[in-house]
């Protein structure tokens, strides 16, 4: 071949460059990629395009969450609550929020007695020293018998006040949520218990028997050391039922190596019986928390009124715990007998108190701190504790995600109970705060906010909306029935006594005690 004049002579090439072959077929795939995608679009790309700015339907808006107020600021609702139920508030705040900018939730968390007392104070104070803005608007405690309790304290501390008026009407309030007070207890305490409670030995009711195990219902205090005025040992409770109950067969090897329910636990022996101590079931201080004052009020009630008594009063077909379906034993006679017996009885009562708790250590403030006592320092400290049932599922979650290295506990519902009702009640709002405290309410009851208390433990008040059916992604009601949690359990409550004997009955105990 002859060489043409300046051209540089190269070896011939030996075909495509392998990179640029590899980099034209992604090209390729990429834009049948494209084409595709836009005949499966049928020819239009729009779909990928935002979607148009909206006009706000500003009638409906004031609809659901009203105007502001005369100035042109968010009307503010300031709320009181119980401190169990934050994490579900808090969130419920945060999306309503976003829902209603005209309305300003502020929120609180507060003990109950606590919150009480504070609503009180700051609204005895000189007019002329009251901010209208800092004011509660709205107080939801964990039950009604702190609504009662605030009624009592008001009138007695309002007497010397002119034009003090009424604080609240209780007819308004409105349920946000329900949650029954429950006793949490280590799995094989539990055995023994379920096994003395079973035999019917004693006559006296489960909140009776529980907290003051071995305590008589007549006793001369005085001929009691102090240190002994404590509940009686697990081996005098239980020793004269061995023995044991028969225990089920041995499982097979491949049988023992596959996780098991907490309720499959063997029967304790009678020597690690010996070992457990005393019997120690705690509960928070009457004076300083709810549910100290209602496992309180629920010792009063087995106390002067025992089930035999009671099954005598409610009539042969009437069970003896009180009326089904999570009713109130609330008919007037009974809740007169159980008045009358507490009158008749509240010295013998004050005794037997004495004797049972006189020589405890301070009981703790909160339901909250109680149950994370009993996980964090285990049975030397609580054989079990009387507690919110939202407040032991998130314990019992944490059981379940480490069951081979955690002791079991168990849930159980006695009967009869006090189901909280968290009420919403107004103090003294004026008629626009009213409504803006009304929508908030509404928001708070609505399905989504009602599914999202069960996530937190909390069972709906919406009649609508259900524990078994409510499409949730995590539902402990579900997840945590092996630990004894009830879909759907009997719960029964005791007749409710006014203020003034709340208030009394919470005089017997630091008496009793020597605590306030």
């Amino acid at each position: 071949m002859t060489k043409v004049p300046g051209e540089t002579e190269h070896d011939a090439p030996a075909g495509p460059s392998p990179a640029r072959e590899a980099l034209k077929s992604v090209v390729a795939l990429g834009v049948l990629g494209v084409l595709v995608g836009y005949l499966v679009r049928g020819g239009n790309l729009a779909r990928d395009m935002p979607d148009p700015a909206q006009f706000v339907d500003v009638e409906a808006f004031r609809e659901n969450c009203g105007p502001r107020d005369a100035n042109g600021r968010p009307l503010i609702v300031n709320m009181i609550y119980s401190e169990d139920k934050r994490s579900w508030l808090e969130y419920a705040a945060e999306r309503f929020a976003r829902r209603c900018p005209n309305i300003q939730i502020k929120l609180a968390a507060m003990g109950d007695i606590e919150s009480a007392d504070a609503i009180i104070d700051a609204y005895l104070e000189p007019k002329s020293k009251q901010h209208k803005d800092e004011l509660p608007t709205l107080w939801a405690p964990a039950d009604e018998i702190i609504v009662q309790y605030l009624a009592a304290r008001w009138k007695q501390r309002s007497r010397q006040v002119p034009d003090a008026g009424e604080l609240f009407d209780g007819s308004e309030a409105r349920s946000l949520a329900r949650s029954p007070l429950v006793v949490l207890v280590w799995e094989d305490r539990y055995q023994v218990l379920e096994a003395i409670l079973r035999s019917g030995r004693s006559e006296e009711g489960p909140w009776w028997q529980i907290p003051c195990a071995l305590v008589p219902r007549d006793t001369e205090l005085a001929k009691v050391a102090l240190e002994d005025r404590v509940p009686g040992r697990w081996i005098d409770w239980y020793g004269p039922l061995t023995p044991p109950p028969a225990k089920k067969p041995a499982a097979a090897p491949k049988k023992r190596a596959e996780a098991k329910p907490a309720y499959e636990a063997p029967f304790p022996t009678l020597q690690e019986i010996e070992r457990w101590g005393r019997v120690k079931f705690g509960h928070t201080s009457p004076t300083r928390a709810a549910s100290g004052l209602e496992t309180l009020y629920l010792m009063a009630y087995a106390y002067a009124l025992p089930p035999k008594e009671r099954a005598a009063l409610e009539g042969s077909d009437a069970p003896a715990g009180g009326s089904a379906g999570g009713g109130v034993t609330g008919s007037e006679h009974l809740r007169g007998a159980f008045a009358r017996s507490l009158a008749e009885r509240k010295d013998s009562l004050r005794q037997a108190l004495g004797r049972c708790e006189g020589g405890l250590d301070e009981a703790p403030r909160s339901a909250r701190l109680l149950t994370e006592s009993m996980f964090n320092v285990g049975p030397g400290r609580y054989d079990g504790v009387m507690t919110y049932e939202h407040l032991t599922l998130p314990a019992l979650k944490r059981l379940g995600a480490h069951e081979s290295s955690l002791r079991d506990a168990r849930i159980i519902y006695p009967q009869p109970t006090i189901v909280n009702g968290h009420p919403a009640v107004f103090i003294r709002p004026d008629p626009d705060q009213k409504r803006a405290a009304n929508r908030w309410i509404d928001f708070l009851l609505d399905k989504e906010m009602q599914e999202k208390a069960i996530q937190y433990g909390l069972r709906p008040s919406n009649p609508d909306v259900s524990i078994r059916e409510s499409n949730v992604d995590e539902n402990p009601f579900l997840d945590l029935r092996r630990y004894g949690v009830e879909l759907d359990p009997d719960l029964r409550e005791p007749p409710r006594l006014d203020g003034d004997a709340i208030h009394e009955l919470i005089g017997i105990w630091q008496d009793a005690t020597g605590r306030y």
